[in-house]
This record gives structure tokens, C-alpha cells and sequence, in this order.
């Protein structure tokens, strides 16, 4: 029997997962886990004794025997948190290689940490991949969304294993693709949780808006949601939050019992740093990234709720109506979220088609729903979301649903920050002539910035009166 030539590094719920799908998919492995005294001791060989499709894999706690039993040229996969973490394991890890070696970076690593990465590893002659995983421990099982970037030459040599045990879209093609030199993986992984983001915040928002009216019971909700997975809002996080309002605990709705605290892991800062870098309007993965902050304030929130109480009017709300603006608004996320893309493409040179993003994503993931299929289609031509007919009717016939709805939150002192967010874009990017025009002038008064004057067809910046009068 042959050594095998992949190997996993990082034995967590993902890298087990991960490990668990190559397996199944009769690719031979060696298994490496950190020993830690009394807390991870025998990970490896624990695995391998507790999952039949690994039985055949080599276990490992030591890092010169776990590359040593891998034959060249070596394919390891790192499953391992972003930052300290993963730069460790490079360290020791890198010397033990031979030139040709593959390494797959699986965390969800920022990207330009990655960019660094590959510079170092290529300098040894080690080519070096930036993998954003998508699906959560079921989907790193079953079939995840994998987003690669980094060594062109390297991904031929591990393209068949990974395409193998990605998901797959309706057409049965892999949701995994190269997209693009150093980082341009896990960029592409940092939008889709931005995304992500936004799709949480709009359903929390619905959720409390719907709830808000006395009409609606707890049971009026779980049918509302049931009753929109059936149509073109599908989504996999309406479905699972569809799912988890059907549990209970002692006949109360088990999403009670839970504190109102919502946490992160940082790529949703992530995110909305990238946008404001590369200077696209990224709002609702803003918005909805400091949504949690707020709700992370509990001691703050209950002690300035006693300040400021308010009582919640009896306000009625159009559950057609709210649909509609749900719609408009996940429209505008997406919207964000790819034209980010198509601009970081532009600034680092990556050759990235938005109609393969919109396929990675399609199935496999977090994000997957019936709009991401139809975005497959709609960006094999080179317009936006908001440029394409059939979206422009329905932004125009939503309008004034969505409008309603927004009202409807002001009166109830509801806050909708990803939702009102889309709503400002939509008003801000479809508005000819803006207030920005007292903005320039006022950073030319102070600063002397200048401005492009409205009768001039070039680019020449000019300086108002001003300048002269404070001399």
C-alpha cells in the first residue's frame, strides 16, 4: 500500500468534516492534530478509530512523522483558526517541506495575510492556496462551497481531489473554482460572509416587525416564513430559521430562551473594512455588522431602555407588504456584494467572473437560494443587478411596500439597520443630482481639496472665492 499524499492539518469540527468527505471520496489520508496535555491528546488516532471512512488514515501528533509519511509531491490541507494559529503551524511546517509541495489554506484567513503567505512559500519554492470553505460542518461533510486563490500552477495538481468533494450545482458542475492569484480566495470567502451577514440581520428584522403586530402569533410567524421558502425569496437561512421556530421548551417558543446577544468572529469587520478600502458602498454588511454590536451592549441596552422608555403603538403590518421589502432589500445586498467583487478584481488584477461566483454559491453554502441561482445567468452579461429588467420592475413595483414598511418600523421604534440601509442606497445611488456638491465646497474651504466645476468637461480641479477672501 502507498503512502498517501494528502494530509489534514487541524482536526476541529471543520477539518474533521473535511477530513470525513475526502475519505468517503477514496482519497487516502495522514491526519495531524496538536497534542495538548489533558485537553487534545490521540485527536488523530481518536478520529480514525471513531469514523469508519477514516479507519484507513495514517493518525499523527507529530509533525515531522505526519509530513514524512506523506509522498511528494505533498497536498496538506491547514484547518485552522485565522492569525496566530495558522502562522505557528507554517513555521514549523515549511522547513519540512520539498520544493513542488502544495499547501491549502482551508481558515478563514484574511486575505491579504494570505497574499503573504504565498509570496513567503513560493520564494522556497512551496506553492501555496488560499481556500474560503463555505457550508458549516454539514456542508464540509456533504459537499461545501470552495473558493480558491493563490498558485495558479498548483491548483491542476489538486483540482481534481477538491472539485470531487465540493458541492454541485443544478447543472451538476463543482462549486469550486480557481478565482484569481494570492488572496483572491478568501477575498471572495470575506464578501460571502458579509452577505451573510446582511441575510441574518434582514431575517432578525422581519422576524421582529412581523412580531410587532398583535395580529401575528408566535404560530402566524412559523407559517410566514413556511410560506416564503415556497416562493422566489428561498434561501438556506430562511429555511433554517423557518426550521428552528418550530422548537419548544415547557410549550413556549425555544427561541425565547435565548439572550438577545449576537456574536462574531471578526470577518464581518472584515468586510466592511474591505469595502471602505476599495471605496464601494458596502452599507448593509456595515449595517448589519454593527446590529450586532449593539446587541452585544445588553447591560448598556436595558439601562438606557429605563431612560428612554417607549411604548410600541398599534401599528398594523402588511405581511405582503414586508415580503416585498425583504425582496428589495436582499437585492441590494447582493447587489453590494458582487459589485465589490467586480471592483476588487479591477484594483488586484484578478480575472474573476461574477457568473462563477454566483455558481460557487449556489450550492453548498451559507448563502445559497433561489436568487443566487438566478444570478448564474444574469452576470454572464456585464450588468449590475440593478441595470437587469426583470429586477427594475420589481424594484418599481415593490417601491412603495417597501416605503410602507419602513414607516411602519418608525412608528414601532423599531430599528431596521440593514433593511433601512438598503432602502438609503437604493434612494442615494438612483439620485442624479445629490448634496455632495456642499460637501466638496466645504472641504475646499477648509482644506483647499478643490472641485470639478459643473461647466467644465475635464477633470482640472478649481477653488472657490473663498480662498481669495481669506487671504
Amino acid at each position: 500500500m502507498h503512502n498517501p499524499n494528502w494530509g489534514v492539518i487541524g482536526l476541529g469540527v471543520m477539518g474533521t468534516s473535511l477530513s470525513r468527505n475526502l475519505a468517503q471520496k477514496g482519497v487516502p489520508l495522514a491526519l495531524y492534530n496538536r497534542r495538548v496535555e489533558g485537553v487534545e491528546e490521540n485527536v488523530a488516532e481518536k478520529h480514525c478509530l471513531t469514523f469508519p471512512e477514516l479507519k484507513s488514515a495514517l493518525p499523527f501528533e507529530d509533525l515531522n512523522r505526519f509530513v514524512d509519511s506523506l509522498q511528494a509531491p505533498r497536498k496538506i490541507i491547514l484547518m485552522l483558526p485565522a492569525g496566530t494559529a495558522t502562522n505557528s503551524i507554517l513555521k514549523h511546517l515549511t522547513p519540512l517541506l520539498t520544493k513542488g509541495d502544495v499547501v491549502i489554506e482551508g481558515g478563514n484567513s484574511h486575505f491579504e495575510d494570505t497574499e503573504k503567505r504565498a509570496k513567503e512559500l513560493a520564494d522556497v519554492g512551496i506553492h501555496f492556496l488560499g481556500m474560503g470553505v463555505s457550508g458549516g460542518e454539514e456542508g464540509a461533510l456533504t459537499g461545501p462551497s470552495l473558493m480558491v486563490g493563490g498558485s495558479e500552477s498548483a491548483y491542476p495538481l489538486v483540482s481534481k481531489e477538491l472539485e470531487t468533494i465540493a458541492a454541485k450545482n443544478l447543472k451538476g458542475e463543482p462549486c469550486c473554482a480557481f478565482l484569481g492569484a494570492g488572496g483572491a480566495g478568501h477575498f471572495v470567502k470575506i464578501v460571502h460572509n458579509g452577505i451573510e451577514y446582511a441575510e441574518m440581520q434582514l431575517l432578525a428584522e422581519v422576524f421582529e416587525l412581523a412580531g410587532s403586530d398583535a395580529r401575528h402569533d408566535f404560530i402566524d410567524l412559523q407559517k410566514m416564513f413556511g410560506e416564503w421558502l415556497n416562493t422566489s425569496s428561498q434561501s438556506y437561512l430562511l429555511e433554517i430559521t423557518h426550521a428552528l421556530l418550530n422548537y419548544t421548551e415547557k410549550g413556549n417558543p425555544f427561541i425565547n430562551f435565548i439572550k438577545d446577544e449576537a456574536s462574531n468572529k471578526g470577518t464581518g469587520a472584515w468586510a466592511t473594512a474591505a469595502g471602505a478600502n476599495l471605496g464601494t458602498n458596502n452599507s448593509m454588511m456595515a449595517s448589519a455588522l454593527y446590529a450586532r454590536f449593539n446587541s452585544s451592549s445588553k447591560n448598556e441596552r436595558e439601562k438606557i431602555s429605563k431612560i428612554f422608555p417607549r411604548a410600541r403603538k398599534d401599528e398594523k403590518i402588511s405581511l405582503e407588504a414586508l415580503k416585498k421589502a425583504y425582496d428589495l432589500s436582499r437585492l441590494i445586498n447582493h447587489h453590494q456584494g458582487f459589485e465589490m467583487i467586480r471592483e476588487a478584481a479591477l484594483v488586484y488584477g484578478w480575472k474573476i467572473n461574477l457568473s462563477t461566483i454566483a455558481s460557487l454559491w449556489s450550492e453548498g453554502c451559507i448563502i445559497k437560494s433561489d436568487l443566487m441561482h438566478s444570478l448564474i445567468d444574469i452576470f454572464k452579461s456585464n450588468q449590475t443587478l440593478l441595470e437587469y429588467d426583470p429586477f427594475i420592475q420589481k424594484i418599481n413595483a415593490g417601491l412603495e411596500s417597501w416605503e410602507l414598511t419602513l414607516e411602519s418600523s418608525l412608528k414601532q421604534h423599531i430599528p431596521t439597520s440593514s433593511m433601512s440601509s438598503a432602502w438609503h442606497y437604493f434612494l442615494a445611488i438612483s439620485q442624479k443630482q445629490s448634496s455632495a456638491n456642499l460637501i466638496q465646497a466645504q472641504r475646499d474651504y477648509f482644506g483647499a481639496h478643490g472641485f470639478k466645476r459643473t461647466d467644465s468637461s475635464d477633470d482640472t480641479l478649481h477653488h472657490g472665492p473663498w480662498n481669495t477672501d481669506k487671504n
